[in-house]
């Protein structure tokens, strides 16, 4: 039975609203609530002073840090390189004027920012001692090029993009499941080193080996196409809308891609890392500027995407062959 035009007008005056709402909250939700959770940061201090921390950590924001000690700087700096930590502090009430903040802009340059505003805390709590802001020392710095990684944080819709139009050229497309998976294949490849090229010499955003960074961004796109092309393989037009948004409105907003999964309220900054968009977010720093180190679970995740997207698609192109022959 048709609609009449009132209908219309009054269903779209409840649902567009309700859209929009929902998007916005789901996009500006984690923006807002940006704020440190257990970020774990270094201390090379001295045994009195570490006792001390933990409480002066939660006068400037509870619940925000987890602190981790190191004997030396030596320590700190390696612990910085294996991305256990964003930065360490070294404190020595001896001599306040050494007083000194490591930091790893590479590995987000939103909370290098902020430690810097943690050691201007700590140096205004302990200025009885002597203490006032702390040189800064930039261990693993972002590209000169793109300080911000800006680079990177805009690269995120072009990857969900090129991996949904991927997605519906293989379904609808080709039919045969073997001429599906060498055209991901040919896509992997062909996006990955077009990407990473732009990330790597156009934008100067990526340092480190090109090859590694195209591998990354490839097998991003191959992990996104793979399994929204077995969304829609399996469950047709239905499973593209239900591949899109879960990239749009659930892997994009809890990437933590300009920020950092602690900075994400409790549990989402876990959960955007069990995803595609926030995997690729931490492998690619990974690989660009710390040679592979703290991306192996990342490597783990967009595999696993990919396999999963791939299992999808064999069934629903077995599925279709199967309703040919009948």
């Amino acid at each position: 039975m048709p609609r009449s035009p009132t209908h219309i007008v009054l269903g779209s005056s409840l649902l567009l609203p309700l859209l929009a709402s929902t998007m916005l909250y789901i996009f500006a939700w984690p923006a807002v609530n940006t704020k440190p959770h257990r970020l774990p940061v270094g201390f090379v201090t001295t045994p009195t002073l570490e006792a001390r921390l933990p409480r002066l950590l939660e006068q400037i924001q509870e619940g925000g840090f987890e602190p981790r000690f190191y004997k030396s700087e030596l320590e700190a700096r390696a612990a910085i390189q294996r991305r256990e930590i964003y930065g360490a502090l070294l404190i020595d009430p001896a001599t306040p004027s050494d007083f000194t903040l490591l930091t790893a802009s590479a590995a987000s340059p939103a909370v290098a920012q902020l430690l810097t505003g943690i050691g201007n805390s700590l140096g205004a709590l302990l200025s009885a001692a002597g203490f006032s802001s702390p040189k800064v020392n930039d261990v693993v710095p972002a590209t000169s090029s793109d300080p911000r990684q800006a680079g990177l944080a805009t690269g995120v819709l072009p990857l969900i993009l090129s991996g949904a139009i991927t997605a519906l050229l293989l379904v609808r497309g080709l039919g045969r499941l073997g001429q599906r998976i060498v055209g991901l294949g040919l896509v992997m490849l062909t996006t990955g080193a077009s990407l990473a090229a732009i990330w790597q010499y156009a934008f100067g955003t990526l340092a480190g080996s090109y090859g590694l960074n195209a591998l990354v961004a490839g097998l991003t796109v191959g992990a996104i196409a793979a399994f929204v092309a077995g969304l829609g393989a399996t469950m047709g037009t239905p499973g593209f809308g239900l591949g899109l948004a879960t990239l749009l409105w659930l892997s994009n907003p809890f990437s933590a891609i300009n920020s950092a999964p602690q900075l994400l309220p409790e549990p989402w900054g876990a959960i955007g890392q069990g995803l595609p968009l926030g995997a690729f977010g931490t492998l690619i720093r990974s690989v660009a500027f710390f040679n592979g180190e703290g991306g192996g679970q990342a490597w783990t995740v967009l595999s696993l995407w990919l396999c999963f997207g791939l299992a999808l698609l064999w069934v629903g192109s077995r599925r279709a062959a199967q309703g040919a022959k009948a």
